[in-house]
């Protein structure tokens, strides 16, 4: 039974219920793509969850705590028992997993991750080997001083940026680790964890059978197609994923981690499969055409984005290089270092 929030309304200003019990709350973001906007899910309940723990820096976390306190506000209106348990994180990239610490810390909940995104988590060096600050590795040789000083402090600029944007904290001591294909109760009610890798590698989603609603994370969004590029994510990986969701029976609402929420979950999956075969196609074609002197990702991003900006090429950029990887492991094509170290495909001929 929907609930009647007319005599509430300054509580709906800054959050949905999106189903019974199940509200999503908004983080703005800045900056565009640097900082989407993200959803935060609540499974409010007697023995409530949080899907996905958003920003990590001061404002956007008392902002989350003040909106799950304005929902405790309406559960304790309604005589209604209302505990947060717990927090799973939907894979280890940082929009998604840096306010968890300081959640944890104020409103004692418990951080519940699987295995692969503990070990990510665990350290930083490891977590920043999943960000490459280059599409492409060409030379497999020694490099030299200057490259080598060059990754480092990119890798430390990274860490920075994200620190200081996202306000970032690594969660070395989660407080339940398991494994990607479980099932959870929340609420008194089975929930499947299953593993989704693609868009990064220890992507998990979370599906209720009986209420025919899946958390997406970053994999199906409402509007835009996610993010895919190296060294963490796969092509094949995504798209089989997106196969294997929409296969799921039952399936009548997708809630994904940007954007809105997605009321025609099979005709959505659909386009994105179709988007990602049209894509490979185009990337297909664009090898064939320059057959002869070969082309490069750059010269292939250029081609398909033509009079976009350098960040639009720079984001892009990553699902063309595996895209490119996808079809030389497949045989459609070979690639070959030339002059300065540059990467060209060709197709091979039959």
């Amino acid at each position: 039974m929907e609930k009647n929030f007319s005599n509430i309304k300054y509580y709906i200003t800054l959050m949905e219920e999106v189903l019974t019990d199940i509200f999503l709350i908004k983080e703005k973001g800045a900056w565009g793509a640097f900082k989407p906007t993200q959803n935060i899910y609540i499974l409010a309940g007697n023995d409530g969850l949080i899907y996905d723990a958003g920003y990590g820096d001061k404002r956007k976390v008392r902002y989350l705590i003040n909106q799950i306190n304005k929902i405790k506000t309406l559960f304790k209106e309604e005589n209604r028992k209302f505990n947060l348990s717990r927090l799973l994180i939907s894979h280890a990239h940082p929009d998604h997993f840096s306010g968890a610490i300081k959640l944890r810390k104020y409103l004692g909940i418990k951080i519940i991750l699987t295995e692969k995104t503990a070990r990510k988590l665990s350290d930083i060096k490891y977590f920043s080997q999943n960000f490459e600050t280059s599409n492409e590795k060409v030379l497999k040789k020694k490099k030299s001083w200057f490259k080598r000083f060059k990754s480092y402090f990119l890798t430390k600029f990274g860490h920075f940026f994200f620190k200081r944007v996202y306000g970032l904290t690594l969660i070395k001591n989660p407080d339940i680790v398991i494994p990607e294909n479980c099932e959870i109760l929340i609420n008194g009610e089975k929930w499947k964890i299953f593993p989704s890798p693609g868009h990064s590698s220890d992507h998990i989603s979370l599906y209720n059978e009986k209420k025919g609603v899946l958390f997406s994370g970053d994999n199906v969004l409402s509007s835009i197609t996610t993010w895919l590029g190296p060294p963490d994510s796969n092509l094949e990986d995504y798209v089989n994923s997106v196969k294997e969701i929409s296969n799921l029976p039952n399936l009548k609402l997708i809630l994904g981690a940007h954007g809105s929420i997605i009321k025609d979950p099979r005709q959505r999956l659909n386009k994105i499969l179709k988007h990602r075969k049209d894509r490979t196609k185009q990337i297909k074609e664009l090898v064939m055409k320059n057959n002869r002197n070969g082309i490069t990702s750059t010269a292939i991003t250029k081609e398909l984005y033509p009079g976009e900006s350098r960040m639009k090429h720079r984001m892009a950029k990553g699902y063309i290089v595996l895209t490119l990887q996808y079809l030389e492991k497949n045989q459609k094509i070979y690639s070959k270092i030339e002059k300065k170290n540059k990467i060209k495909y060709f197709p091979i001929k039959c």
